[in-house]
């Protein structure tokens, strides 16, 4: 734009300096003449041609003064422009954390535990080009900047969300993938059972992608390579479990804020029915667990079961569970795991849990498991210090 208006004057501007030239070189003309003539009447008709050049040239002087001042008024104002425009986008916080959701249900319990939100898009073809920024406020006064997208079911695709994701933000330190997932219960071992409306979150395994292996006749041979995830991250889940330990449980503040629709509450108990693995008409009664409140969901840090499978095997379940000490199964992670590797950056997985992978699966928790992973991943941010302070 400035180039454009600058361009326009500057050729008036050459314009009307080419006029003034021409006035004055007329008028040395007319000096010079007027010296060689003594004829009275032809002198008076020099000086009035003189008088009218230098008004000529006066006129002009004005005019291609005006032009330069309007010239200098106007690069002055798109300066200013350009400069408040550079301030916004600057003073603009760039998300440093990502959080991907694979359900809507997901998606809206984590925009309820935001702050300030606005929507932000990328051009371009296709879907992965919108976001919702938000804020979460930290207890040192300062605030994490998240970008919370929408993905869909299955590894693949949340591989390329994320991949997608920090190519829009690359100044991303850690993606959280937030949602809910199968339980993997162990009645056997009280301190160990899973029940609905629990929280999982990775532990230092991460995610274990099952269906990553190598099939023979006689057996199959795990070969998912491990990843690890945000160092940080685990270490903000480590001091939330020392709260715990001193009776303080931050995320349950925000259960409340999370759940959707408005009014919605924790299903009854009399709904969480675990049933044998092998007998699906045989009923189980979950073992007391003194660790476990009322009303409340425990939170389990452990590995986390992932394939491009929607599982709902119980006898697969339990040998997930026995091979490899996962506590819940889910279809995004290992995507979202092996996407953060490679770009170099941290990730976590926050699940609630809805299910038990059995025949009594339903979508009667999905509302509570998704607003408990939401609250946990808001109490977890809270606590983490602002990287910028």
């Amino acid at each position: 734009m400035r180039e454009k208006m600058s361009a326009g004057n500057q050729e008036h501007i050459i314009k009307l300096e080419q006029i003034k030239k021409d006035w004055q070189d007329r008028r040395l003309f007319y000096k010079a003449e007027l010296a060689k003539i003594d004829d009275i009447s032809k002198r008076f008709a020099l000086q009035q041609e003189i008088l009218k050049c230098d008004q000529g040239i006066q006129e002009t002087t004005q005019e291609i003064e005006s032009l330069k001042k309007d010239n200098k008024s106007i690069n002055n104002q798109l300066d200013k422009q350009s400069s408040t425009l550079a301030m916004s986008e600057n003073s603009e916080s760039k998300p440093n954390i990502g959080i991907i959701t694979a359900l809507p249900q997901e998606y809206a319990a984590v925009r309820k535990i935001l702050e300030n939100t606005k929507n932000k898009s990328f051009p371009g073809q296709g879907g992965g080009n919108r976001y919702l920024l938000g804020d979460v406020s930290t207890k040192d006064k300062g605030k994490h900047t998240v970008a919370l997208c929408l993905a869909a079911m299955g590894n693949n695709i949340a591989a390329i969300r994320a991949s997608v994701l920090l190519k829009h933000f690359p100044d991303l330190e850690s993606i959280i993938m937030v949602g809910i997932a199968g339980g993997i219960p162990d009645p056997g071992i009280p301190d160990e059972h899973v029940r609905l409306g629990d929280i999982v979150i990775s532990n230092e395994k991460g995610v274990i992608q099952y269906d990553f292996d190598k099939e023979t006749i006689t057996e199959n041979t795990h070969r998912h390579p491990p990843r690890p995830p945000s160092s940080s991250l685990l270490e903000a889940v480590r001091l939330l479990e020392v709260e715990e330990l001193m009776g303080e449980k931050p995320w349950l503040k925000f259960i409340e804020q999370a759940l959707l629709p408005k009014g919605q509450q924790r299903p009854s108990v009399e709904t969480d029915i675990l049933v044998s693995s092998t007998n699906p008409d045989q009923r189980l009664e979950h073992p007391q667990d003194f660790k476990r409140n009322n009303g409340e969901p425990r939170v389990f840090i452990a590995p986390i079961a992932s394939a491009n499978q929607l599982l709902q095997n119980p006898i697969k379940r339990d040998q997930l569970r026995n091979k490899f000490g996962v506590k819940a199964v889910e279809m995004e992670s290992s995507g979202i795991a092996d996407a953060t590797w490679n770009y170099e950056i941290g990730y976590l997985v926050v699940r609630g849990i809805c299910d038990y992978c059995d025949s009594q699966k339903n979508d009667g928790w999905h509302p509570y498991a998704a607003a408990v992973a939401a609250a946990y991943t808001r109490a977890l941010l809270e606590s983490m210090p602002d990287p910028k302070l």
